[in-house]
């Protein structure tokens, strides 16, 4: 890219604001490239996937909407369609994205569910490519962190209100009839844009080590956007995810051992200052119930790991708690360790799961891998994890051996991701992930070049 195009692009991004409104929509109502390019962004990282107007086969969610938008203008234009496909082309991953892709499409034609193959096809491989195209061509990277940021604040801000209303804010836009409001021992889980609380605890996670990530100085700096992270955190622990709490604390300590020697040294100094001021503050106040509500997500994700009752003693209930963790160790005996299903042939998206064991009524598969499994047998698990791991392996190598502050997030943030997969469904976030595909990609494709 010349000195003018940047020259431009910096200009541009500057005059972000006024741009939204003047290049959306064009006099004559022309579809302009760069407007849908932003709108493309929103309606992935802020727009909920329960807003669409539901067809015959499949949901035309906001999102969707703009993929299609976004692909019209490139294919539109010579110069970006060849671009688009040259990315596709030149990707690395793209027989494992193909084969997995394929594993989904013979099984879901089989057991006909057409909806489960688009959304394969655009929740996630018109995603990353996209995304991939934006950041390398339209974007820059800075560009489109900034973006992301911004969003995160948007999100951040607006979600807590269910604590004050009872309901979603985002459930006004709940045109597909999905959203259903949760609470645990008595307290509201918020679910910011997703459809249900661990779905958004699980997008935070994946977007918290980006913003742990200072992309001015190429580094991890906690401090840099210090106030978003402590709004991220809050966030999170009003999800009320155990699991959350735990990939929490794993990715902030990969973080934290990432730091430069100065930047560690100074963070534990900031640390001893603010540990005591914050536990005698919670001592204070553990009474209340707000922070009854914050000790008991958080020790009962200790006694996940530990196996004790701590949070018994901030209201959880035992019964309910060593439930929720055994069911799963049997859903696992009954599934994949069982013989009920073809493992060669799964039963297709539109297979509904249902079964009793040991007097548990299972319906929710709290396993990706399991549901994985149920839906397309062991070539589906295999492809699946060849397809992601393979973008986590080359994340780890560039950290590795390039010693990539920025590869380093992205594994983190992966990494986190595929255990929250072991206790849960992917919950509508594999397009945040595959997302974060994308920017791996264009950061990698960009380093080459």
């Amino acid at each position: 890219m010349g000195l003018k195009m940047r020259v431009y692009k910096e200009n541009m991004y500057n005059n972000y604001p006024r741009r939204i409104l003047r290049r959306l929509i064009l006099p004559g109502f022309k579809l302009s490239y760069h407007g849908i390019a932003d709108w493309f962004l929103f309606s992935l990282f802020v727009l909920p996937s329960y807003f669409g107007i539901r067809l015959g086969f499949f949901d035309l969610t906001g999102l969707r909407f703009f993929e299609v938008l976004l692909l019209c203008c490139i294919c539109k234009n010579s110069k970006l369609r060849r671009l688009f496909f040259d990315l596709i082309a030149e990707c690395p991953n793209k027989i494992w994205i193909a084969t997995y892709l394929m594993v989904v499409v013979y099984t879901n034609l089989i057991h006909p569910s057409i909806g489960t193959i688009f959304y394969w096809i655009m929740n996630g491989v018109v995603v990353l490519f996209c995304v991939t195209f934006l950041v390398k061509y339209e974007y820059g990277l800075i560009a489109f962190l900034n973006r992301i940021k911004a969003f995160t604040w948007i999100l951040c801000l607006i979600s807590p209100l269910q604590m004050i209303t009872g309901t979603p804010p985002f459930a006004i836009l709940d045109t597909l009839g999905k959203v259903s409001t949760t609470s645990r021992f008595g307290t509201v889980r918020i679910m910011g844009n997703c459809t249900v609380a661990n779905g958004y605890a699980m997008y935070l996670m994946i977007l918290f080590p980006l913003m742990c990530y200072d992309w001015k100085n190429r580094r991890i700096d906690f401090w840099k956007n210090r106030g978003l992270l402590i709004l991220m955190v809050f966030n999170i622990f009003m999800t009320g995810s155990r699991l959350t709490i735990g990939t929490l604390l794993l990715g902030f300590f990969l973080c934290l051992i990432n730091l430069s020697r100065n930047q560690f040294y100074n963070f534990i100094k900031v640390m001893i200052v603010i540990i005591p001021v914050t536990v005698m503050l919670i001592y204070c106040l553990k009474d209340t119930s707000f922070i009854q509500s914050l000790l008991r997500t958080f020790f009962s994700a200790i006694d996940e790991v530990l196996n004790t009752n701590y949070a018994v003693k901030y209201g959880a209930d035992a019964t309910t708690l060593y439930n929720s963790s055994y069911y799963r160790e049997l859903l696992w005996k009954h599934t994949i360790l069982g013989d009920w299903l073809n493992p060669l042939l799964g039963r297709g998206g539109n297979y509904k799961f249902g079964m009793y064991v040991e007097g548990y009524r299972i319906q929710s598969i709290d396993n990706f891998y399991v549901g994985q499994y149920i839906t397309y047998a062991w070539p589906g698990v295999i492809t699946w994890l060849l397809m992601s791991g393979s973008f986590l392996i080359q994340s780890i190598k560039n950290w590795i051996r390039r010693k990539s502050a920025f590869m380093a997030v992205i594994s983190i943030s992966i990494i986190c991701y595929f255990i929250s997969l072991w206790y849960l469904d992917q919950l509508q976030t594999f397009p945040f992930m595959m997302a974060i595909f994308g920017i791996e990609y264009a950061f990698l494709r960009e380093s080459v070049e």
